[in-house]
Formats: structure tokens, sequence, C-alpha cells
């Protein structure tokens, strides 16, 4: 996991990463508590209290920055003498049951420092009497703006609702449940604090909506795992629980290029599709085929009757320059009589050896969210002979040159069905009280194959996961969204209501990635229903302006087929999208190394600024530089948006703004709202690339044949720098002198070309006029448009210039 740490944090981190794994694991330690009243010294005036009492608070100086309210306990528990063991919904009150306060002799607390800034405060609650049922955290709410709690499609902002940690049936919304499909128990203030319940267990948390003075998390089980986080900042709070939960996997160049997918009829589809990419030079590196490639579900054999000389299309596709992706779904079908194909045959093996997840009578559990209306069989992955028997059918997809898949499903192992308790049992132990675990396990599953076959050149796209499973999902896309405008919740003409379109892909990006996610991908244009050719290009441009894009498209949607000008629009966004791949790598290596979010919800990262969370569902920042504000809703040709402080330049008419203030800036289709921060520094790929993987088909522009070259764009104000993947480094530098920028070449990276914005410089006064190189080789060419206030620099080898 640390392999590219920074030395002795690595160390640290790794240590307390380990001590964590043990505890997850059920062989708590549990800390020693302090004495009554005691308080824990976490360094630099920061100090934890457990008192005697039950309460509990972290203060800074003296000053509380979070804990429980006067006279209240931290923690309760929730007893049931005649039924601990059945389901209690953690949503809800249970008024008829006694609650009293957890004795504070059996709760363990301790320090867990690191080499961050971030403080943390460790909490273990014993084991409880064995009628206990539910266990609460009780704090006192103080008006911060909080967030996390993994993927939610309403708000970003948690406050004033009750938000379950597990997936349930529901009527109410068109998908049929509640879409909790990756619940994450990471509760982030703007306040400079955190809480993470490390449980699997059933739970939910109100932040101040039954009571608005109260914030509670309640879990199901006899004991809890707490930590408390405590950071100035806090985007680094985010990163001090990514290090913890598990940090993400590296993310291959070609999934941050334009993706594209659809149901496939045959090998011409695909190549005619692929052709007419590489013919317009839209950019893009990824295929995946979705159902109905296979023979049958789940052989992992690519058909040949829907695509014939199946090795010939995939080398055809491979010298067009894309990798190839598959869905795929954990089940096996089960035959009715005589099994009549491969994949009802496979389900009689896994059957018979005991493969498959059961119920509390030890038959085949069939869940009533499966996709099979003849009835399936869950593989076990906790089983290892169904691990190495899933592994060996995945193997088929990779020898033929899949590198990736979308999986699809999975997380129907709800903890409740109709009030009851579900019962679910796996070969491990688990049950449907902890089954959140089970995506990861499917996921490690398929990436133990496909890291044997395509080291470090492989990726998952997921629907489910939870806490910690960064490690195995490389990217989460949300399920089936509407196609337009629509919120969550919005009533839908033929009944119930929407799951949300393009504003419930803004907010799941942001508290995926306030909650340890940093990969998102919704369709572009969503996926129930047709979008307008409006919501169709808005979607592109959100999409464009995220860490994935991947388009969804059913013929009716393909760009090229609605309208030239629709094709165009793409052809800019999926263009914008691959030349920010330097930018959007460099956040994903953050996020890999030290936990750092790639997208930042404006009250995360200003939360000093007291007009931020009114914008925080539909305004992003994408890593520290750029500042996305997605048109979301239909006939607006103009927007209102938030300037954080600071000052602002907007990207396409390089208008400087300062910053905080709200403005009102055109929006016209094609130019979504995007500013750069004045001191800002982002590297980017020169345009006209086709593809970010090899290709041997002649007119195809790969990355390799442009490698050599790097652009940038930087606003001068102060220092700045940056870090290639290669090793490559740009320094910009702004004092009396004048602005230098300095390039060091990488192991791929030979040349560079950079716009530098000179008007918000801090340094030199007078107008720039001249360009003079300081050191190493001269520059290919370097000019000042005294008009525009810009210089252009081109390097064509190591070496400083400064402008002055």
């Amino acid at each position: 996991m640390f392999a590219e740490g920074k030395g002795q944090l690595a160390i640290l981190l790794g240590l307390c990463v380990c001590a964590w794994v043990a505890c997850d694991q059920g062989g708590t330690v549990v800390p020693q508590p302090p004495a009554a009243g005691a308080t824990l010294d976490l360094g630099d005036g920061v100090a934890a209290t457990l008192g005697a009492d039950g309460s509990f608070s972290i203060a800074r100086n003296g000053t509380v920055l979070v804990g429980t309210a006067a006279g209240a306990p931290l923690f309760t528990r929730v007893a049931d003498p005649e039924d601990p063991d059945g389901w209690h919904d953690p949503t809800v009150p249970h008024d008829d049951l006694t609650s009293s306060p957890v004795d504070p002799a059996t709760v363990g607390a301790s320090a867990a420092l690191d080499a961050s800034t971030t403080k943390a405060v460790h909490l273990v609650v014993g084991p409880q009497p064995g009628d206990t049922a539910l266990l609460s955290l009780s704090l006192a709410a103080d008006g911060s703006f909080l967030t996390g709690l993994g993927e939610q499609f309403d708000h970003v902002s948690a406050t004033g609702r009750v938000t379950p940690m597990f997936l349930t049936i529901s009527g109410d919304y068109e998908s049929g449940t509640n879409d909790a499909h990756v619940p994450v128990p990471l509760l982030v203030s703007s306040r400079g604090w955190g809480l993470f319940v490390a449980s699997r267990e059933a739970g939910a948390f109100d932040v101040a909506a039954t009571d608005p003075s109260t914030i509670m998390a309640t879990f199901e089980g006899r004991t809890l795992d707490v930590w408390f986080f405590v950071d100035p900042d806090p985007l680094a709070i985010v990163a001090r629980f990514d290090r913890l939960a598990g940090l993400p996997r590296p993310l291959p160049r070609w999934a941050l290029s334009p993706i594209h997918w659809r149901h496939w009829s045959s090998a011409d589809d695909v190549l005619t599709i692929a052709r007419e990419y590489r013919r317009r030079h839209i950019p893009s590196s990824a295929l995946w085929f979705d159902d109905g490639w296979q023979t049958a579900l789940n052989t992992f054999v690519m058909s040949p009757d829907v695509f014939g000389d199946v090795p010939a299309m995939m080398a055809q596709i491979a010298a067009l320059g894309f990798r190839t992706m598959a869905w795929t779904t954990p089940y096996l079908e089960k035959p009715t009589g005589t099994p009549t194909d491969e994949a009802q045959q496979l389900y009689d093996e896994a059957n018979a050896k005991g493969w498959f997840v059961e119920d509390g009578e030890g038959n085949v559990y069939v869940s009533p969210a499966t996709p099979i209306k003849s009835g399936a069989g869950i593989v076990d992955f906790t089983n290892p002979g169904a691990r190495a028997f899933w592994e060996t059918l995945v193997k088929r997809a990779t020898a033929t040159g899949i590198h990736g898949f979308k999986c699809d499903y999975g997380e129907e192992l709800i903890p409740a069905l109709l009030h009851e308790r579900n019962d679910v049992r796996f070969a491990d132990g688990t049950t449907a009280r902890t089954a959140r675990l089970f995506p990861i396990e499917e996921h490690a599953t398929y990436h133990a194959q496909l890291d044997a076959a395509f080291p470090g050149d492989d990726a998952l796209i997921v629907r489910a996961s939870s806490w910690g499973g960064a490690t195995q999902a490389d990217i989460v896309w949300p399920g089936d969204l509407d196609s337009g405008f629509e919120h969550r919740g919005d009533p839908l003409a033929g009944g119930g209501r929407a799951v949300g379109g393009l504003p419930a892909a803004v907010v799941a990006a942001e508290t995926l990635a306030a909650s340890g996610f940093p990969a998102f991908g919704s369709d572009t244009a969503g996926y129930r229903g047709q979008p307008t050719r409006e919501s169709m290009l808005r979607w592109m441009e959100h999409t464009a302006l995220s860490i994935v894009m991947q388009v969804y498209e059913d013929g009716a949607r393909l760009p090229w087929a609605v309208d030239e000008g629709v094709a165009a629009e793409y052809a800019a966004m999926a263009g914008l999208h691959q030349q920010l791949e330097p930018y959007d790598a460099m956040l994903m290596r953050d996020a890999r190394l030290v936990g750092t979010p790639t997208l930042r919800p404006l009250p995360l990262a200003y939360p000093q600024d007291p007009g931020a969370p009114a914008h925080a569902d539909d305004e992003y920042l994408l890593g520290p530089d750029l500042l996305v504000a997605p048109v979301i809703a239909a006939g607006a040709s103009s927007r209102a948006v938030h300037l954080p402080p600071g000052r602002w330049v907007q990207w396409w008419s390089d208008r400087i703004f300062d910053g905080p203030a709200d403005v009102t800036v055109p929006a016209p289709l094609g130019q979504p709202p995007l500013f750069a921060r004045a001191g800002g520094l982002v590297p980017m790929l020169p345009a006209g690339i086709d593809t970010l993987v090899e290709a041997s088909a002649p007119g195809v522009v790969t990355l390799a044949s442009r490698a050599g070259e790097m652009q940038a764009r930087a606003w001068a104000m102060g220092p700045s720098s940056v870090v290639l993947d290669d090793a490559s480094r740009i320094d910009v530098t702004d004092d009396a002198q004048g602005v230098t920028v300095t390039w060091a070449p990488g192991a791929t990276a030979r040349q560079l070309t950079i716009d530098v914005d000179l008007r918000e410089r801090t340094g030199s006064n007078g107008t720039p006029s001249t360009v003079e190189t300081v050191s190493g080789t001269p520059l290919g060419s370097g000019s000042v448009d005294a008009a525009s206030g810009h210089a252009t620099l081109r390097f064509v080898a190591a070496g400083s210039a400064r402008i002055h």
C-alpha cells in the first residue's frame, strides 16, 4: 500500500493501518482508557477528554472543537431482552425499548498519531450485555457544514436527514431501492473535525434531523469502533481517513481518457464505432462491452455467435488504440431442469461444491433484487474454492484481451426484508449483519486475475462498495441515473420519484470524493429515458471536468447520430478531458499516496468562506486549481457562481474575478463555467491525441507519438510547481526579478510549451516585455503579448527562463 509513500510517514501510517486491520478482523485489543476525567494530550494544543460521566470532547487551546452536549453521554445502548439479535432499524427511534448510557469504564481510548498534522483519537466500546441491540453515539450539533457518508444523490450536506449505511428495498424510487450503493460511515465537518464509525453492521447517521441540536450515529451490535479526527484543514481529515481505511490503487492512464460503451450487436457494430472515433479524431482509449457479450451469463467467453471471429475483432480493436472492458455480475443462473448452456452447468458445479451464498436453512440464497428472473446463485467470495473457481473464469476473458470489468449488482445482500432479519450466510461466518464487505471481496477476486494478466494496466468500474473499498474499486459508477436535469426525489409523471439526473451525479461525485473514493464516472447523459439535446450537452460538460468521462449510447444517444453540432461539442469536451489527463493523474497520485480528495466540496476546501455552503451542490473544485460550476438546469444560458476567496480567471474568456463573491457569468453550450485559481498551474497534454494506449492502425495519433511534448497553463501569483508521473517538473516563481519558469524533463516528457498569465503577478512592477534564458538550453521560442498580459514559452530541453 505504501510502496510509493514517503519514508517515515509510510512506516508510521503502515503501523496505524496494521493495528486497524487487526481490529477490523475481530481481534480487538482494547486500548486502556484514561483515568476518569483524564485527558489525552494529542500535541499542538489539542487534547481529548473522556469523562467519568461518559462525556467526551476534543479541544484546541481550551476551545472545544467537537463534543457531547452538556449532561449527555457520548455512548448509549438500546436493550431488547426478548430479541436482541432481531432486526432493529437504526434509521428510526425505538421508544418501546430501554436506552441507557454505556458505562465509561468499558470504553477504551488512545491517541493514534502519524507524521501528519491531523490528530486522531481511537475509541473502542467494549462488549456490552447480551441484551444489547443497538449502540449510539451522540454529539452536539455545532452548525458547521457536514458531509461525507459515501455516495449520496440529494445534497452534499448531510444536515437535516437520516442517512442509512445499508441498502434497502424501497418502492418510492424508480430504482426500487434507497440507492445506498456505497455507504461510508465517515462524517466530515467544515469546522475541522471528522467522525468515522468503523462498523460493517447496519447503521445510520441522524445529522440534526430528529433533533436539530444533536448528531447521532446508531449501529447494530454490542461493540463499537470509533475514530475522531481533528485538523484545521477538513481535506486533511479525509486524507487521514483514507490512509486508515485503505488508499486507492493506481489507475491506468487509459481510464482517464474518455470511455465508450453500449450493448454491441456484432463485430461490425463495434468496429464501426471505433473507426468513427478515429476518423473524427475524437479522443477515446477504452470500449466496454455491456450485457450480451458472453456465450451465456458469466461464462466469460465472448460470443462467436454475436461477434464472429473474436480474436480478429479484438486485434482490430487493439490496432485502433482501444483497451476493452466487459460487464459482469456475481451470479450464475439456476437451471430449471437439465442445463441448457455452460453457465447453467457452472451453476450446478458451484452448487455441488457449496460455493454460493446460503440462506439460514443451508439453501442457495436467492436475492429479491437479482436481475435474473429464473433465479440465480450469488458466488460466495469468502470461500477460497469459490474465489479460485471465479478467477479461472475471469482468466478466460483476460486471455481474450479484456483489461477490466464493470461490476454490476452484488450489493443487494441487504440486512432486512419486510422489517425482518434477512437470513444470509457466508462461508467465513459473515451474515447479512456485516455483508457490506461482500463487494470488496468480489472486486478483489477480479483484481487477482486482472493484476496477473495486465499488471498496472487494468481497472474495475463498480456500482457497489463500502468504506475501504477504494483499495479494489478503481472507479465508481452510480448505477442508472435519469437522463436529464432531474433532482433526486422529483415526482415522475408515471408515479414514484426520480433517482436523479445530472444534479444527482454532481452531488455523488463530491460526496464520494469526500468519503475515500477519488474516481467517479457517471453515464454521460444518464441511462433512464432519453436525454434532450441540451441535457446531453450539459452532461458532456460535467463529465469532461470530472476524473472519469464515460459515455453510454444506445444508438439514439450516439453524438454524431444526433447531429453534427452535438458531435462537435462531444469532440471538444472529450478533447478537453483528455488534455487534462496529466492534471487528473496528478490528483489521483496524491489520492493514492496521501489520500487527498480529487473533487473538493467548496465548504471543505474553503471552510472559512460563509458563502460556500449555499453552492455545495452545484460547484466543486477539481483539485486545488480549477473551480467547476456545471450548468444543471434546463434552459440556462448563464448561471450564478460563488467564487471562494482569492482571484479567479475564467478559463474561456480570461476575465479576472476577485473572491469571495457571487457573480453571474455567461454559460453558452460548450463553455461551462470553469475558473482557474490565480497562482495555479495546470499541466496538460497537447491537443490532437486520439488515444493514450498503443495503436498500429494508420492515421491514429497515439500518446507515445507525442509523449515528448507537454503543455501547461499557469496564472502567476507567487510560487507554484507540479511534478508529473514521469518525474518531469514545472516550477513558476514570482518575485522582484520577474516571473521565472523552470522546466526539468522526465523519463518521457522532454519539451514544454507553457502559457503564463502575468496579470496577477505579485513580484516585479511594470509591464513585462522581455523573455530571457536564465540557465540550461536556450528557449525554442518565447514571447510576451502586452495586450493580453500572457507570455508563451517553449522549452526544447531542461532550462529556466525569466519574464520581466
